[in-house]
């Protein structure tokens, strides 16, 4: 019995050794050994590893740039696709594989593609634009794409660059002509975003005209986020108040220019969305506080009546 009670107290230790022994090995992985584990994680036939593979060099930030931007030249375009995921999750710690990535905008999978250009748009701080010339440039091309995942990617892209470039400008006006809706609205949402957007004031009124209200929508709200600049867009944001998907955003809109002619040329209306008992509560709130603001005799008398209904 003594023996076997021996023989037992040796084995466990052993297999004590053993484990400890493989997880003092795998706390010794060096960084170079995880990367190269994981870049061959993103050749297994598993998706799903794959993915976490390329999650994970994402995650490990600039040392497993060099080993990305090898992998974007992989025969596989799934390795390919996450390896630009990766490499725009690293953000600015990337800026090296622009260059890689502004070739990979060429690539033959689209959604390789569009994977490249969120990454360049991820990237794309103004170090990394003035560290690698052809950032904007390429994605401007690429707002060309026969495939509307890589254009709305490369709308998405330069909306998150940005104020910083405004050479995309022109470019993206013209996207809101695009034959897709979901690019359109990606559109109207990066010219929100940059300083300059006051140029695409006309545009931004042809869009509040648009036949998918999502795009309408988010038109009233790049109206409102240029200010006292889109005064030209009172009319059409008046007449925006007639339209149940946008109306929110159109009065919003209205305050946001604050013009006392933008406030005033709106009274009538907003009083007759105050009176409508079909009209959301909180929007009709909104409308109240707008009308008190503005003040006039019409507007605060309307604003009594709502009121007392209450």
């Amino acid at each position: 019995m003594n023996n076997l009670k021996g023989v037992l107290r040796s084995a466990t230790t052993m297999f004590l050794f053993v484990g400890l022994f493989g997880i003092w090995m795998g706390g010794c992985e060096t960084q170079e050994q995880k990367i190269e584990k994981l870049i061959k994680q993103l050749r297994d036939q598993n998706e799903e590893v794959r993915w976490d593979a390329g999650y994970a060099l994402g995650q490990i930030g600039k040392d497993a740039v060099p080993a990305l931007v090898q992998a974007l030249q992989d025969e596989n375009a799934k390795v390919r696709g996450s390896a630009a995921v990766a490499l725009g999750e690293i953000g600015e710690g990337a800026v090296d594989a622009v260059s890689a990535l502004i070739q990979a905008l060429q690539d033959e999978d689209a959604k390789v593609r569009a994977n490249v250009a969120m990454a360049l748009g991820q990237i794309g701080t103004p170090e990394a634009i003035k560290a690698v010339e052809g950032e904007v440039s390429s994605l401007i091309q690429a707002l060309q794409d026969e495939d509307a995942k890589v254009r709305f990617a490369a709308v998405w892209a330069l909306g998150s660059i940005g104020e910083r470039e405004v050479n995309a400008m022109p470019a993206l006006i013209q996207a809101l002509q695009d034959e897709n809706a979901k690019v359109r609205f990606a559109a109207v949402y990066a010219l929100s975003q940059r300083e300059g957007a006051v140029d695409a004031v006309p545009a931004l009124i042809q869009a509040l005209q648009d036949e998918d209200a999502k795009v309408r929508f988010a038109a009233a709200y790049a109206l409102g986020s240029i200010g006292e600049g889109a005064v030209d867009a009172v009319p059409a944001l008046i007449q925006a108040l007639q339209d149940e998907h946008v109306r929110g955003n159109a009065a919003m809109a209205l305050g946001q220019i604050g013009t006392s002619e933008a406030l005033e040329a709106a009274v009538p209306t907003l009083i007759k969305v105050l009176q409508d008992p079909d009209a959301e509560g909180r929007f009709r709130s909104i409308v109240a506080r707008m009308l008190g603001e503005i003040g006039t005799p019409e507007a605060l008398k309307a604003v009594e009546e709502y009121q007392s209904q209450q």
